[in-house]
């Protein structure tokens, strides 16, 4: 009913347990760093892609406008009409 040393040793594998916890603590240790890097990415990154996104937007809006204030020598509309038919 009670289990004895043996069978606990079958039970968890015959390593001992120092192995065990030195690749729980690297196991450990590589989450915490993935979380790190995922961390400076979010407070780094995200923030100067917002800063260029609205720098980028207000540059091409400005040079919108001035492109559209300047008479352009090529720029004429005509259009011609001719009426088919009427009854």
């Amino acid at each position: 009913m009670w289990a004895t040393l043996g069978d606990l040793r079958q039970t968890m594998g015959s390593r001992p347990f120092w192995i065990t916890a030195v690749r729980l603590a690297v196991l450990v240790s590589l989450g915490l760093t993935v979380l790190l890097l995922a961390f400076t990415i979010l407070l780094v990154l995200l923030p100067v892609a917002l800063v260029g996104g609205l720098a980028l937007h207000l540059y091409l809006r400005r040079k919108l406008r001035q492109a559209n204030r300047r008479p352009h020598p090529n720029r004429v509309i005509d259009g011609e009409y001719s009426v088919l038919g009427c009854r």
